[in-house]
């Protein structure tokens, strides 16, 4: 993949979109260098390193419709002049063989790099030899420290320095490419030089515990004429986190198979992956290779218990699982009527009619159903309404105060065919801060399952033109009625503070607009000051950091509009809240930015210490090659 990463959901072929911030952002508006990584470069460079480039894995011969021809070409980095997407497709097949050396050997020699070190390496240590201890309980120990700079440590004895720590070689070993400066780099030369910023993951056991190493390089690399070297590592930062007692017991352990048994649905279904079904299920059923589809959890049948209610693909049932004493799941899904064929991205299970027991909302593609629950969760349905846009989530919440669930609907697509002076059929348009969006809908609960839109009239219409992923309800400025924050995709966020029934979107005044491809959100004191604070969840895009940080991007435009692009690719943002002013963002010194493709993040004591930690869930489509995901 070489354009910025994107999580789609348009009418057009999904494949255009994988090179859609290259194409839309770089070439169409700026125009692309002329100076190309074309067959005058990649002749200097050894075949090991360029065989196997895949653009787009299992259409390498495929015709493109006419429209999509010189979008098709753009993908292509060595076709379209951008050199640092080049360069990082080879540099990260010298990363991973370093990280195959690493994983065999204790210990390793001069002849195990001869392939990856140059004769010119300059580096340092890659573990400090001081490092200071700045977080401990009984379980977990986190040490941090600065490298020193020297020049003269050989790339050998800085790797066995660090392989020393583990009982074993590395479990596990991830290097990962999302900067390059290539100021110095001339293709007209001999010998060029490269720098490339690296996050590092190393994971395994010392001293029979857990223990893992983050840390990030700044590597040098020399391109000639006969192949591409490491030059040199400065160590920019580094972690370790060690935990005892790993022998005895582990912190999470996966019980999905024995939670669903030998299940009919978990076998046949829950298992198979999104390109098994786009080789069954017809289109028209709903079925979308970028679908996203939630699970809710509730009690349906009154025995205190949580019950699991799971969306699927347009063209395969929803599910309905009750949970048993022992913590297995039942699939009750043909006998409670809930199984629903249709596309459905998301669900909740709540009491809407205040008669004591849980019903389910549904969002239907353009659609919002509510299921009644008659009973030993058995559902009927009680009311469907049309949405204003495709609907990805839902949230409810009493916000006048009356008794009674009301509920919010997150739009994101808009009709097809809608159009505007930004775009047409739901392309975002501007990327960074597209307006185009489908419409967010209010309903208000007015009891015995009536409901009425009022997101004019609450105020929740203004700045309701984005492409809404998730929502949370939260009164944050504790004035006794809920306030609700949108994350939105494609641009800026939105925070309604409530008013007594009327909402006014503040987040530019409260500095949580939070410009980047919003997907989630979360409320929770995490300094313990009695403040809500606010995590939101977007990508990082390794991609997006390379992309944006080049000469070429963007050419002319000012600095306030450049740094707009680079923050869309910065990761995920936590805002510290001030009593009376403006959220602080302190994503970057709390160290929270790098979820990698953040779907979905939580406050949650993880480890009963009393302090919110943070659980990300991040992903997209499983493929050969997940470079940079």
């Amino acid at each position: 993949m070489y354009g910025f990463e994107l999580r789609l959901s348009f009418k057009v072929s999904w494949l255009f979109f994988f090179g859609l911030f290259v194409i839309t952002l770089c070439c169409f508006s700026t125009g692309c260098s002329e100076k190309k990584v074309g067959s005058e470069l990649i002749d200097i460079v050894d075949t090991d390193l360029v065989s196997g480039m895949v653009v787009a894995p299992g259409l390498k011969d495929s015709k493109v419709i006419a429209p999509l021809e010189d979008a098709w070409r753009r993908i292509d980095p060595k076709e379209d002049g951008w050199n640092s997407e080049f360069l990082n497709e080879i540099t990260t097949k010298k990363l991973k063989n370093l990280s195959n050396i690493m994983k065999l050997k204790n210990l390793i020699n001069k002849k195990d790099l001869q392939q990856i070190q140059g004769d010119e390496y300059k580096g340092n240590f890659l573990r400090p030899k001081v490092l200071e201890e700045i977080y401990k309980n009984d379980e977990f120990i986190v040490k941090r420290g600065h490298a020193k700079k020297e020049s003269n440590v050989k790339l050998k004895d800085s790797i066995n320095d660090l392989l020393s720590l583990f009982d074993a070689p590395p479990e596990k070993i991830a290097f990962k490419l999302y900067r390059i400066n290539q100021e110095d780099l001339g293709i007209d030369s001999k010998k060029d030089i490269f720098k490339g910023r690296v996050l590092v993951n190393i994971s395994g056991l010392s001293g029979g515990n857990l223990f893992q190493i983050n840390s990030e390089w700044e590597t040098s690399w020399i391109l000639s004429d006969e192949s591409l070297k490491l030059n040199g590592i400065i160590v920019l930062s580094y972690e370790e986190v060690s935990r005892n007692g790993a022998k005895n017991h582990k912190l999470f352990v996966d019980i999905t198979s024995s939670v669903f048994g030998n299940g009919e649905a978990y076998r046949e279904q829950f298992l198979r992956s999104t390109d098994h079904w786009r080789s069954r299920i017809a289109r028209d059923f709903g079925l979308d290779v970028v679908a996203n589809h939630g699970i809710a959890f509730g009690d349906v049948n009154g025995d205190k218990l949580d019950d699991m209610y799971v969306c699927q693909q347009g063209g395969l049932p929803n599910r309905l699982f009750i949970r048993r004493a022992d913590g297995t799941l039942k699939d009750v899904t043909e006998s409670s009527n809930t199984g629903w064929l249709d596309y459905c991205a998301s669900a909740l299970i709540l009491d809407f009619d205040n008669d004591g027991d849980r019903d389910i909302a549904i969002s239907q593609n353009f659609k919002i159903l509510f299921m009644d629950n008659l009973g030993n969760a058995k559902f009927e349905i009680a009311l469907g309404l049309g949405t204003h846009a495709q609907t990805f989530s839902i949230s409810a919440a009493d916000y006048d105060n009356d008794g009674d669930l009301d509920v919010f609907l997150c739009g994101y697509n808009p009709p097809a065919g809608s159009e505007s002076e930004s775009g047409v059929m739901g392309e975002p348009m501007p990327y960074h801060d597209a307006r185009n969006g489908g419409k967010n809908k209010m309903l208000r609960n007015d009891g015995n399952w009536n409901f009425t839109e009022v997101t004019e009239e609450s105020g929740l219409n203004q700045n309701n033109d984005r492409f809404s992923f998730a929502s949370s309800w939260h009164d944050y400025d504790r004035d006794g009625d809920l306030d609700l924050y949108v994350a939105n995709d494609y641009g800026r966020n939105n925070l309604y503070q409530n008013n007594g029934g009327k909402f006014v979107d503040v987040a530019k005044e409260f500095g949580v607009e939070d410009m980047s491809a919003g997907m989630s959100v979360s409320w929770g004191d995490y300094n313990r000051d009695g403040l809500p604070d606010l995590y939101v969840s977007n990508m990082f895009s390794s991609a997006g950091n390379r992309i944006t940080y080049q000469r070429q991007f963007k050419l002319g435009v000012n600095l306030n509009l450049l740094n707009d692009f680079r923050r869309h690719a910065r990761g995920n943002s936590l805002f510290q809240a001030v009593s009376g002013q403006p959220f602080k963002d302190v994503s970057e010194v709390a160290n929270v930015t790098m979820g990698r493709w953040a779907w979905g993040s939580r406050f949650a004591d993880i480890d009963n210490d009393g302090w919110l930690d943070i659980l990300v869930a991040n992903g997209f489509i499983t493929a050969p090659d997940s470079g940079d995901l």
